[in-house]
């Protein structure tokens, strides 16, 4: 640091100006004029320390594709959510960085061994529309504003000092879980629940179709005769039925965002998400 080297070298100078020598004019000339560098040096290097003088600020942003927490072969994608403190807004998030890794990641968890460091840095998450989770990081760091000021104040890791670094989280809205280590507990447990539920809505929703099918088929059939004609109808309209059911969950389930999308409103329903 220069700065430093100015400071005692002007300081020297100012003390032995005036001290040691004895012509008057070069007394106050040497005197006078490393006192005011000496001063100068002095208020450069408080501002520099107050201020940051002589750096700037430089943000990057850096962006990738994020992928599900949860089981891999599901339709919807989910990721777990840890708030730092309370309503704070800071967030250590859960999800895989890498499409194929076998286990998710723990992402933003402050590092316990630098909070100086940590304390800089936060992380959200929003619910957006579209179809892909992305992570976005904003990054601040200080740098020298050129040369000079590097080699007249520069000294250790003071260049690319971070200044703050924020990042967030964005997932599709109508496909996507954000959901606490609590609420994945729950829906483990509820699991069994919901899938017969859903079967027992799917068969529920068949017989009502088939019902209402039959009463169409024999809408013009003398009432003396409609039992017979139901029951002689019902195991065509039955099949018929069912295939269409069928097909229509099929169509659904090639249709992976619909799927999903269906898939994460019962979820929701189920752990009363609004």
């Amino acid at each position: 640091m220069l700065i430093l080297a100015l400071i005692i070298v002007f300081g020297i100078l100012t003390f032995f100006g005036f001290m040691f020598l004895k012509n008057a004019a070069a007394r106050y000339i040497v005197g006078g004029v490393s006192l005011i560098i000496l001063a100068l040096s002095v208020v450069m290097l408080t501002f520099h320390i107050r201020d940051n003088w002589g750096m700037k600020e430089v943000t990057t942003s850096t962006s990738h594709v994020v992928y599900t927490a949860g089981d891999k072969s599901a339709a919807y994608g989910m990721m777990i959510k840890a708030e730092i403190g309370k309503n704070t807004g800071n967030y250590v998030l859960i999800y895989r960085n890498d499409k194929n890794s076998k286990n998710p990641d723990t992402n933003f968890k402050p590092d316990e061994k630098n909070i100086v460091e940590a304390v800089k840095k936060s992380a959200t998450y929003k619910q957006v529309a579209g179809n892909t989770a992305k992570v976005t990081t904003k990054t601040t760091r200080r740098v020298w504003k050129s040369d000079f000021f590097k080699v007249l104040f520069g000294i250790g890791d003071e260049n690319k000092e971070l200044v703050k670094q924020h990042s967030v989280v964005s997932v599709p809205k109508d496909t996507w879980l954000v959901l606490t280590a609590d609420q994945v507990k729950e829906l483990q447990k509820k699991a069994p629940e919901m899938a017969a539920a859903a079967k027992k809505e799917q068969e529920a929703q068949v017989q009502a179709a088939i019902q209402k099918a039959l009463t169409e088929a024999v809408a013009n059939v003398p009432a003396a005769q409609k039992e017979a004609a139901m029951a002689a109808a019902k195991p065509a309209v039955t099949e018929k039925v069912e295939a269409a059911a069928k097909a229509q969950m099929a169509e659904l389930q090639n249709n992976p965002k619909a799927y999903a999308k269906l898939q994460v409103t019962q979820i929701r329903e189920t752990l009363g998400i609004k």
